[in-house]
């Protein structure tokens, strides 16, 4: 499929949910085909997964690096100063999945909390910082939202995993940084 400046492989299979989006073998499949061992990759909702160099889950019984909010780690690693070729954005995708992740490590979950699944652009933002063109961010959700044109990425794969009846497919996309963000000048 054409798409701005370039193509974008799309595919579909078909996969049995797992609790944890990589486990699922085409995605995790996915994940290698886009992630380079030699890149230096964040992944701020790492859970288990040791897929990247800088990994975080909120949940401190993980084997993640660090234990923050996802906002907290990203902009620890802005302020450091880091750059990253691979990013690997796997977000709870719904309120109610924030909520079982604030549940499962005794955390109240309020309403701004809830908000982020609607977009999750403060952490967008930040990683778009922490990326150089020609870095790769894999995006997983029920939506293609990513990091879209206006952040200056390009799509270049879709695998959408079916997961049957009575599940949501699971969307993987992958996305390459072309430029930086265009900034709108306001006469300031």
């Amino acid at each position: 499929m054409e798409m701005g400046g370039g193509t974008m492989e799309m595919s579909r299979v078909w996969a049995m949910p797992t609790k944890d989006t990589f486990d699922c073998k085409p995605i995790g499949e996915f994940v290698r085909r886009h992630m380079n061992t030699d890149y230096i990759s964040i992944d701020p909702f790492a859970r288990n997964k040791r897929w990247a160099t800088y990994t975080n889950d909120l949940n401190p019984d993980t084997d993640a690096e660090y234990h923050m909010d996802a906002l907290a780690f990203l902009d620890m690693l802005v302020q450091e100063g880091r750059r990253a070729e691979c990013v690997i954005f796997d977000p709870p995708y719904s309120p109610r999945q924030i909520k079982e992740c604030y549940n499962g490590i005794g955390l109240k979950m309020h309403q701004e909390d809830a908000w982020r699944t609607n977009g999750w652009k403060p952490e967008k933002d930040l990683c778009n910082i922490l990326m150089p063109v020609g870095s790769i961010f894999l995006y997983f959700g029920w939506n293609t939202t990513g990091m879209c044109k206006s952040r200056g990425f390009e799509p270049i794969e879709l695998l959408v995993v079916c997961h049957g009846p009575g599940h949501n497919d699971t969307l993987c996309l992958a996305e390459k940084k072309v430029r930086h963000q265009m900034k709108m000048d306001m006469g300031e």
